[in-house]
């Protein structure tokens, strides 16, 4: 049975170190914290006018927990990278990923990027 034991922590995360003797190899691997908080707020939201700023254009697109981010990251989409910004779109378009979204339309095509 693995035990992870912690390494490091703050707000958002945990860093846990597991070595697995049989092997003689050392593991790391992160825990994000607060996924549902801000999930929860993103559909608290929706369908309000959400993500709009006061002259009513789209300001916020989406709120993207960390655990997220990195779960993305591991598939190779980087949503700080402008390169991916198509491939962020059509994410955040999926119906799987819709409680990322601050507002309930489709994002599409859109040029803007984080």
């Amino acid at each position: 049975m693995e035990k992870w034991r912690p390494l490091d922590e703050d707000n958002t995360k945990v860093e846990l170190f597991y070595y697995d003797d049989d092997t003689q190899t050392q593991h790391v691997k992160t825990v994000y914290k607060h996924t549902d908080v801000i999930v929860d707020a993103n559909k608290a939201i929706q369908g309000t006018q959400a993500g709009r700023d006061a002259e009513n254009h789209f300001w916020e697109v989406a709120r993207i927990p960390p655990s997220i981010q990195h779960l993305w990251l591991k598939e190779g989409l980087d949503i700080y990278n402008r390169e991916h910004g198509a491939r962020l779109m059509k994410k955040l378009d999926d119906p799987e990923w819709k409680y990322l979204r601050v507002q309930t339309g489709r994002i599409g095509n859109r040029s803007g990027h984080i």
